[in-house]
């Protein structure tokens, strides 16, 4: 993990934007425990599994989110413009716009592959269902608010860095 806070400080150059990434695993995780909890089900290897799983795929939401604020950040620099609260409003909407169709796409088709686990029978679904639980919860909560925590979270960091 550390050597990934490392990438990706070489490629944002800043330290602070990749703790803003690393920030949102503990949300896919707790949507993770929520439905576990919800259901009833218990936290077994499989479940172990789906957290393995929510790992890999909550952190592509802020990388995208990230990395598209960045290069908007930059693009508008470029262009002459001010580093001000109209310019931080249009990259952080810019961005969500640009930004929210891809990460729904991701996330939903995930979370509907894995609904056919929760609903059929059998031995290897019944030993699938947590991980089936643990990767809907994960991405379904932790989506929604890396959808707000990313943007929020740029925000309070770019009015520090520059000091607005």
């Amino acid at each position: 993990m550390t050597s990934a806070i490392f990438i990706m400080a070489l490629q944002y150059e800043d330290l602070l934007l990749p703790l803003v990434v690393m920030l949102t695993i503990p949300l896919g995780v707790t949507g993770g425990l929520f439905l576990l909890w919800i259901t009833g089900s218990t936290l077994d290897i499989m479940a172990a599994i789906g957290f393995i799983v929510i790992l890999g795929l909550i952190v592509d939401d802020p990388i995208l989110k990230v990395e598209t604020l960045v290069r908007l950040e930059k693009q508008y620099i470029q262009e002459g413009m001010i580093r001000d609260e109209r310019l931080l409003s249009r990259i952080i909407h810019e961005a969500g716009d640009q930004c929210l169709k891809p990460l729904l796409m991701v996330s939903l088709t995930t979370s509907i592959a894995m609904v056919p686990v929760l609903f059929l029978g059998g031995i290897g679904n019944d030993l699938q269902r947590p991980m089936a639980l643990v990767v809907i919860g994960g991405l379904s909560i932790g989506t929604f608010f890396t959808t707000w925590f990313v943007p929020l979270a740029y925000w309070y960091l770019f009015k520090w860095k520059n000091k607005i």
